[in-house]
């Protein structure tokens, strides 16, 4: 993290201000690509992965050692359009849901509830126990219950968090909160028993009994997580590394996704520590290509910390060295300021969740994960501008899914997610100039280059900030057009800056913007602009 905070400490002092030149890079004159074609049917592929021993051995201690010795460690994001967004495909969708369809979510709204469940075994994983059933209409759902004493902590954070991650573009498993009674299940003739170490047997009533016993209850009643089995065939988790060589979609490499780096965060915003392998899927559907989900998020929004009684999730790594000598050295004294005690309110359901200690710049999950830790400033823009569309309606709708009995809960958990919102916003968006919907239109004799400071549109400004921005136009050649311009005062969240055209290649032109809030000054960003066929266009923004 101190790495971290380090290059992005000297990429600003390099580039901000008056620093920094066009470049070599060009972007070819044509339509932006929104949508990638990595849905072509493939040959079958198999299963494959790794037992959780062996995969946190290698993402905690052999990776960091291998990668220790690795020179190129800083490559941006490749899976990127000329305008540093993320297009469409089997992984992200570019959405813009209502705060309606966050509330109902993905899929069918739910198991169909018409008719009893009818339950066909047991899934036991640790301490966790889920049963599945079919439901009305002959879906098939895993019931997820709460730990004993800790009532609907995780299965109203799976459900708040699986619909934000799904208003913000990923895949996720249709989740939704239901309560039943013992009556409301009957036992499938066909259910069995399976045991961990092979073989299964017939499950009996007094099987189903046993197990119903060991789970959260309210007076008769049991409140559970609903999530419906992913269709397709199951391929397993997505590795943090590489590519699939058994499928010709996949062609970017894990840790170079833009979509996977940003999530980054998404994940501290909500503060979802358990990223592993395990905690994604990757299944071959019906149409014979590989798409990626994102799933289980019962231990975000504090939860793992309530049930745990620890605050480090979120703020160090499970193993982390760094803080295991610190803690050695001061026999146990030292800890960090973000796990000392804090008095959360005693609302049912409610994690040890907090905006007062939470630092965007310093969140970790508990174990290693290839592609945040790879996380750049560029890819945590891109991240924070999705998540700051997201309006306290759309948050407001996520957690109603969670369906927390007390309204004190569901006040609480709106008030910090928006607290921890603009935290996010706050840091993300100072370290690179956060210029977005750039257009070109010809004005006279000149070009003018307008946009949205994405700043100044979210009201991360202070009253008496002010915001200024200056435009150096060049040609194709990299060659200026004229000297700097005037500095613009910014009077809201769009504003616009004029240079002098190119004067070849379709006109081809470069604006190099500058943005100062106050004294401050940004790293500038260089925007490409041409002459198409329905005239002026942007074609690719080059950040710095």
């Amino acid at each position: 993290m101190l790495r971290r905070i380090l290059v992005t400490a000297v990429l600003v002092s390099a580039c901000g201000g008056g620093g920094g030149t066009p470049g070599s890079l060009r972007f070819h004159n044509r339509p932006v690509v929104w949508l990638v074609n990595d849905r072509q049917p493939i040959p079958p592929i198999e299963k494959a992965g790794q037992g959780l021993v062996v995969y946190y051995l290698d993402q905690d201690l052999i990776a960091p050692s291998r990668l220790a010795l690795t020179v190129d460690d800083e490559r941006r994001a490749a899976n990127v359009n000329s305008l540093g967004e993320v297009p469409d495909s089997s992984w992200f969708t570019n959405r813009s849901p209502t705060p309606a369809e966050v509330r109902r979510g993905p899929g069918r709204g739910g198991p169909d509830r018409s008719g009893p469940f009818r339950v066909t075994g047991v899934k036991v994983g640790g301490v966790a126990i889920g049963i599945t059933v079919l439901d009305a209409r002959g879906d098939r759902y895993v019931l997820k219950f709460d730990e004993r004493g800790h009532a609907e902590t995780e299965t109203s954070a799976d459900v708040v968090v699986q619909r934000l991650s799904w208003a913000c573009g990923y895949n996720v498993p249709e989740n939704e909160v239901v309560t039943f009674a013992r009556g409301d299940l009957t036992l499938d003739p066909a259910a069995v028993m399976s045991h961990r170490a092979g073989g299964a047997r017939p499950m009996t009533e007094r099987d189903l009994e046993t197990y119903l016993a060991l789970v959260e209850s309210d007076g008769g009643r049991f409140r559970a997580l609903a999530s419906r089995f992913i269709d397709g065939k199951i391929l397993g988790g997505v590795e943090p590394e590489g590519k699939r060589a058994e499928d010709p979609n996949d062609r970017v490499p894990h840790e170079l996704r833009r979509d996977l780096r940003g999530q980054r965060m998404l994940w501290a915003w909500v503060n979802h520590p358990d990223l592993k392998t395990a905690n994604t899927l990757a299944t071959v559907t019906d149409e014979s290509y590989v798409k990626r989900y994102v799933l289980d998020f019962g231990k975000a929004l504090g939860t793992w910390s309530r049930i745990e009684h620890q605050l480090g999730f979120g703020y160090r790594r499970r193993f982390g060295l760094h803080d295991a000598i610190l803690s050695l050295v001061s026999l146990g004294i030292w800890v960090r300021d973000a796990e000392r005690w804090i008095a959360f309110p005693a609302y049912r359901g409610l994690g040890y969740f907090d905006a007062e200690s939470f630092d965007p710049a310093t969140w970790v999950p508990n174990h290693r994960w290839r592609p945040t830790d790879l996380a750049d400033r560029f890819d945590e823009l891109w991240a924070a501008a999705i998540l700051l569309r997201l309006t306290r309606q759309h948050i407001e709708a996520a957690v109603a899914a969670g369906s927390y009995s007390d309204p004190r809960t569901a006040d609480f958990l709106v008030r910090t997610l928006i607290a921890r919102q603009r935290k996010v916003g706050n840091y993300a968006l100072s370290r690179v100039a956060p210029l977005t919907a750039l257009v070109a239109e010809p004005r006279a004799q000149s070009l003018a280059v307008c946009f949205d400071d994405l700043w100044l549109r979210h009201g991360l400004n202070t009253p008496d900030s002010v915001t200024t921005y200056r435009a150096t136009g060049h040609n194709y050649d990299g060659s200026p057009t004229a000297v700097p311009g005037p500095w613009v005062v910014a009077h809201g969240a769009h504003s616009c800056v004029t240079v002098p055209p190119g004067s070849a290649h379709e006109r081809y032109t470069i604006s190099r913007i500058e943005v100062r809030r106050d004294k401050t000054s940004l790293p500038p960003v260089f925007v490409h602009a041409a002459i198409g066929p329905a005239g002026w266009r942007v074609i690719g923004i080059d950040r710095r």
